[in-house]
């Protein structure tokens, strides 16, 4: 209904700037996109993904969002969370300067940022397909827009090492269909002991075009990594006993068992 009786407005507004939930501020490339629209109608993109993200984290925690786009989660986190220490993670340069502007913008000084692709391997060069009418929609698949840009690429666990982080405690990814690379890319660090936790999405034809996987393969990855599966159902979390292949979901990946699911 909010698309309808907006449309004249979300079509053609770019660089928008709206204030959002926690007091946060936001530049949005447009409101078109999901994530611009949410934050602009609701004042927040996936509110109970967030929720759930500052119910786990313990004190003074380690957030990785990988696929950390413009913001919309990293942002209203560190804001509620000051306690934590958030890295963002964006692939695509001109998306990065929004993300770098937002986090600015709030005044959040326990954000580090950083613009790589993350991949299974370091410093391949490869191409990155970013929409900018659909800038949530980022990829190494050319699946909104037939325009690339040529990015690197690093792995998680180098990441890590570089930024000297001894203990992550939970990863946020989203980088459409492309999980399993980065979960491989971040072997060492999910093998741990005090593996994350882990929130990602899985769409089904999306990870069948990403490099010749098949859908199921990252939840699989994870599940081969001593993981255990639970679906997010708004503010409930389901556990399931194998992996999914058809549709959409949320997932949450725990070593250790979820008191609250």
């Amino acid at each position: 209904m909010a698309r309808m009786l907006l449309a004249n407005a979300v079509e053609n507004r770019t660089d928008v700037e709206v204030k959002g939930k926690y007091n946060s501020s936001y530049i949005l490339p447009n409101i078109k996109e999901n994530v611009g629209f949410d934050i602009f109608i609701n004042g927040a993109y996936e509110p109970d993904v967030q929720d759930l993200i500052c119910k786990l984290l313990p004190k003074n925690g380690c957030l990785l969002d990988l696929g950390a786009n413009i913001g919309s989660i990293i942002v209203p986190v560190a804001m509620r969370r000051p306690d934590i220490l958030a890295i963002g993670v964006e692939a695509a340069p001109w998306i990065f300067a929004y993300l770098k502007e937002n986090v600015f913008r709030n005044h959040l000084q326990n954000v580090k940022l950083v613009n790589k692709a993350l991949f299974d391997q370091d410093d391949v060069e490869l191409d990155f397909f970013s929409p900018h009418d659909k800038y949530g929609k980022g990829s190494l698949s050319p699946v909104f827009t037939q325009d690339a840009i040529k990015i690197e690429t690093k792995k998680v666990d180098t990441l890590v090492k570089e930024l000297d982080i001894e203990k992550v405690d939970l990863i946020k990814i989203d980088v459409e269909g492309f999980e399993y690379f980065v979960f491989k890319g971040a072997a060492n660090l999910l093998q741990r002991p005090n593996a994350p936790v882990v929130i990602f999405e899985f769409v089904d034809w999306a990870e069948k075009r990403a490099m010749g996987l098949q859908a199921g393969d990252a939840q699989r990855l994870l599940m081969d990594m001593g993981y255990q599966l639970y679906e997010i159902s708004g503010t409930r979390l389901n556990r399931i006993e194998t992996y999914s292949t058809e549709g959409a979901s949320n997932f949450l990946a725990s070593k250790n068992s979820i008191p609250f699911s």
